[in-house]
């Protein structure tokens, strides 16, 4: 974090004439993300255990039935790649959003 801080500076010096309670505010907010970012974490570890899970069975349905198995896992890949750019994206829209913020 820089040296300007959310409770210093022309935009703080106006929310606080507005009457708006800044340390109250940031407290808030910070609150608000580490919530989602717990909740970031418990939806990640949901889907690497459903992956390690699924990983299994494709593995045992290679063995018995390679066509078939080969078809979902090339699917579920598919997948699972799609999920993670999603999650890039939503961490870079994050971060877009904190930059200017820190700037001020």
């Amino acid at each position: 974090m820089s040296d300007s801080t959310p409770e210093k500076g022309p935009v703080a010096d106006a929310l606080r004439e507005w009457g708006f309670d800044v340390k109250t505010f940031e407290a808030r907010a910070k609150r608000s993300l580490d919530s989602a970012r717990g909740d970031l974490t418990e939806v990640s570890g949901a889907l690497r255990q459903t992956l390690t899970t699924t990983k299994q069975v494709l593995l045992n349905l290679q063995k018995q039935r390679a066509p078939v198995a080969a078809e979902l896992k090339k699917g579920f890949e598919d997948a699972w790649e799609a999920i993670e750019k999603a999650f890039t994206r939503a961490r870079e829209k994050v971060r877009e959003k904190e930059r200017p913020e820190s700037r001020q």
